[in-house]
């Protein structure tokens, strides 16, 4: 363990039931056959919470793959300056006290060796309220962040309702999702487009057509606009045009600054309409729209699964690539305000006004 005592807080370890009731919270959906890694910084804050799924091949022995991806996981936590990390696994595939599981968390204490290893490691069937957990990794006897002195079992709360849980509704109006599969779920085409590339039978409005001249300015301007308006729903006219400003690079760049205005939520609601109305590089605009937004705004698993959307409907999608690999290796969101102030800069070369930044930067 690093000796890096002068810098830590007085605050007392956390309590087991209330760190693992907290985590479908913290990652915004109920993980399952996952590894989590909660990285904690020398004032015993949460700095970073990982999830990676449990890859077991068909005799329950950890994959290579998953060795790798555990690296990597250490890797980055190092990068953070974590002083201490705690691994959770939620599988119920076989007993919590399985030595399949206990080899998993010998992989990781390996990986994580930069910053002492992994401190302690818990093992749990489900993050369901009454849910068994306990603890089956602690190669000191205790971890310096939770307390595992005197619980080394207990049952989950409800994550649901727990404290994290309503703290994050009310910050960003957001429940828990059971599976990760119901955020894909939320960006999934509707019936009926009206795009110009796909126009709905039921049309009977007129469609801007994509070749038609429009200047970046006037898409700016436009697109704004529409966000403006309330964040949607959004008739075929409107979709046309924006499907145009979405594929445009600089007024793309540009819409970003959205993000961290007061006009946040309904800029999340057009990029989401978008993603689900548009094909191919127009989806892929929308989506990088809204993984930007949900990536500055500090929440990953959100902003994976829109990255995922946008390189499926286009896999030459530059800023989508460029994001998606920034997120795989754990950059911070703070790291993203370098792309407001180009953002600003763009907006202000094409002579367009954009709103002030209101949001503060996520950690």
């Amino acid at each position: 363990m690093p000796a890096f005592a002068s810098s830590r807080s007085v605050r007392d370890p956390i309590d087991p039931t209330t760190l693992l009731t907290a985590i479908p919270a913290l990652l915004g959906f109920i993980p399952e056959r996952s590894i989590i890694v909660v990285a904690f910084a020398p004032d015993r804050g949460i700095s970073a919470t990982m999830r990676h799924d449990l890859a077991l091949d068909d005799a329950g022995e950890p994959t290579s793959e998953l060795s790798t991806v555990l690296a990597g996981l250490g890797a980055i936590t190092h990068s953070y300056g974590a002083d201490e990390v705690v691994a959770i696994i939620a599988d119920n595939r076989y007993p919590a006290d399985s030595p399949r599981y206990r080899r998993v968390l010998a992989i990781a204490d390996r990986h994580f060796d930069a910053i002492g290893g992994v401190a302690a490691g818990f093992a749990l069937s489900a993050f369901d309220a009454g849910a068994a957990w306990s603890v089956i990794w602690c190669p000191a006897g205790q971890a310096w962040s939770v307390d595992v002195l005197d619980d080394r079992e207990g049952v989950l709360d409800d994550p649901q309702t727990c404290p994290t849980a309503i703290a994050e509704a009310v910050k960003s109006g957001r429940r828990i999702l059971p599976r990760r599969s119901e955020m894909r779920a939320m960006l999934e085409p509707v019936a009926g487009e009206c795009s110009a590339g796909r126009p709905c039978p039921d049309c009977t409005r007129g469609v801007v057509p994509l070749g038609r001249a429009m200047s970046d300015a006037q898409l700016l301007d436009l697109t704004i606009g529409s966000v403006a308006d309330g964040g949607g729903p959004l008739d075929c006219a409107e979709v046309a045009v924006l499907e145009q400003a979405v594929r445009r690079p600089q007024v793309r760049d540009a819409a970003l600054a959205l993000a961290v205005t007061d006009l946040r939520e309904d800029a999340e609601s057009v990029w989401r309409e978008l993603t689900r109305r548009l094909a191919g590089p127009g989806r892929a605009g929308a989506a990088t729209l809204l993984a930007h937004l949900h990536y500055i705004g500090g929440e990953g698993a959100y902003a994976g699964v829109a990255l995922d959307v946008a390189l499926e409907a286009d896999p030459d999608a530059n800023l989508a690539r460029l994001l998606d690999t920034a997120l795989r290796a754990g950059v911070r969101p703070t790291m993203l305000w370098e792309m407001i102030d180009g953002s600003y800069g763009t907006a202000r070369e094409l002579g367009v006004q954009m709103p002030e930044i209101t949001r503060r930067a996520a950690g």
